[in-house]
């Protein structure tokens, strides 16, 4: 269960570095030359999405993966 849960929280993961990806791109490429605060927002956000991140993390690994069953386990009891 463990390791099936992960795959699906790496993908999570992958998809929101490739959407902070593209926020920051667009953010650099159309920001309008007098505004200034492209410059305060670009760090803002990244701290921000690693410190969810990182949290993320740390509810993930805080699950007691034991007391779940084994999808053997799971099917064995749910078939009739």
């Amino acid at each position: 269960m463990f390791a099936a849960l992960l795959v699906l929280f790496l993908a999570v993961v992958a998809a929101d570095a490739l959407l902070s990806a593209a926020v920051i791109y667009h953010l650099r490429q159309y920001t309008l030359p007098g505004w200034t605060a492209a410059k305060l927002v670009i760090p803002l956000y990244l701290i921000l999405a690693s410190l969810l991140l990182i949290v993320a993390l740390a509810y993930f690994l805080r699950v007691p993966w034991a007391d779940y069953p084994t999808p053997r386990e799971f099917l064995s009891t749910a078939a009739p």
